[in-house]
């Protein structure tokens, strides 16, 4: 059975997925950890419509994508709020990580985003043009990089809950 394909009489978890994913023990550690924190900060984690991966869910909205058969997490917001809400450590942390439109960098072939031609984004006061509706994109993440997400998550839920309060 493929990682993240849920057989019908079975109910996959999160926790089982990364179990029996083949990482090793210290990134299902560090990765488990940060499922905890999600799940602790009051984000939801809920699998994918094709059963293959997770979606991280804030306020009923997706704001990213795990998968742990090739191992990435996936920010499909770049809603952090204004470039003062990080220091300048977490915005070249974002900045690194920025992915974009595989239309664009393949010779106009489908890479599978239907937001073709991607997006115009600023993100922590820097602009980006053709963005793929992942905008940021964490391949192997370590333990640091992991950290690293968990803030940019912790502004995802902080801005969501500021504009909330706006409208």
């Amino acid at each position: 059975m493929p990682i993240g394909k849920i057989m019908s009489d079975e109910k996959l978890t999160i926790e089982h997925d990364v179990k029996n994913s083949g990482l090793s023990e210290n990134l299902q550690k560090h990765i488990l950890n940060f499922v905890n924190f999600l799940k602790d900060t009051e984000f939801s984690i809920e699998s994918e419509d094709d059963g293959n991966g997770w979606q991280i869910i804030n306020m009923n909205e997706c704001v990213g994508h795990m998968n742990f058969s090739n191992v990435g997490i996936w920010i499909d917001t770049c809603d952090f709020g204004n470039s003062s809400s990080a220091d300048d450590v977490l915005k070249e942390f974002t900045w690194t990580h920025v992915r974009v439109c595989e239309y664009f960098s393949s010779g106009g072939k489908q890479c599978g985003c239907s937001k073709q031609p991607g997006f115009n984004k600023t993100i922590f006061g820097k602009k980006y043009n053709n963005l793929c509706f992942a905008h940021l994109e964490f391949i192997n993440p370590d333990a640091e990089t992991l950290e690293n997400i968990k803030k940019l998550m912790l502004l995802i839920k902080q801005n969501k809950s500021n504009t909330k309060f706006l409208k």
